[in-house]
């Protein structure tokens, strides 16, 4: 059985960035919290958690002096206003892709456009770019959600950073009829998209497709999503050990790729386990 990985697959730039800067601050013993999950991956939560770094929701779990870590999907600016009255000291590791989408939202509504925001509405990430702009933005899903949704003459589109192309091209030609004015702020992360791109060719090649990350990752989610669209034979799976023998019966080639919060070692893990025939 051939096996093939997706390059590319794994850690992104705004992950990594994330975990080197959670390591030195552990390292300086500088890191009490993060808040929510620092990435949405269990298995780094975990290991976060085993060197002493809780995961908060709420600033009134801080105590003054304490160390707070802002996660990669951002969070509304109030949080870290009300981490710095009550002494915490607060440390940035929002993926810079996912800043410039914050700061292109409120940009766009401090020069009074009507600004949607193309992504999940429960995402944490989406959640911090509508609350970058005070709450005036409003998430989609896509097309099917401006129904009933008032539209003004000047309407902007602001991008989650791990929506897929296609979803923005859909949103951009329902909107283009019904405004006067549009402008498009293309904020999907091109990492991911390459990925995407990646994963959809091999998804294509292969047998069997295995899709490995965090449940509640989105990009991880969108992956599975784009690869099961031209392969039925997709998995989407956590940890080596979610592998059954079944799905790979038969199978002359496996591809595999990872969302970008999906350590290596879990690729290896995965790798090695389809070598060995599970």
């Amino acid at each position: 059985m051939e096996i093939v990985i997706v390059k590319g697959a794994g850690f992104c730039f705004g992950v990594r960035r994330a975990l080197d800067m959670a390591g030195e601050a552990i390292r300086e013993k500088q890191l009490s919290a993060t808040f929510g999950p620092l990435i949405h991956n269990p298995q780094v939560v975990e290991q976060l958690q085993q060197q002493g770094v809780r995961v908060v929701e709420q600033v009134s779990d801080m105590q003054p002096g304490e160390t707070l870590m802002i996660r990669t999907h951002g969070c509304d600016p109030a949080v870290e206003r009300a981490a710095r009255a009550r002494g915490v000291v607060v440390l940035d590791a929002t993926c810079p892709f996912v800043a410039r989408a914050q700061r292109e939202a409120q940009r766009l509504c401090d020069e009074d456009w009507q600004v949607i925001i193309l992504g999940e509405p429960e995402h944490p990430e989406a959640r911090s770019i509508r609350e970058h702009t005070g709450g005036r933005a409003v998430i989609v899903e896509g097309p099917q959600d401006l129904d009933g949704l008032q539209l003004k003459d000047r309407v902007a589109v602001v991008c989650q950073t791990t929506q897929r192309m296609d979803n923005l091209d859909a949103l951009v030609s329902e909107l283009l009829p019904r405004v006067r004015l549009l402008t498009v702020s293309n904020t999907i992360c091109g990492a991911t998209t390459q990925r995407q791109e990646a994963s959809l060719a091999t998804a294509r090649e292969v047998d069997v497709m295995i899709v490995i990350g965090g449940y509640h990752s989105a990009n991880t989610a969108r992956l599975a999503e784009i690869c099961s669209e031209v392969n039925p034979r997709t998995y989407h799976i956590e940890r080596a050990e979610e592998l059954q023998p079944e799905w790979v019966a038969g199978a002359v080639r496996v591809g595999i790729t990872a969302g970008a919060s999906t350590p290596n070692s879990a690729i290896e893990a995965v790798n090695a386990a389809l070598k060995q025939r599970l």
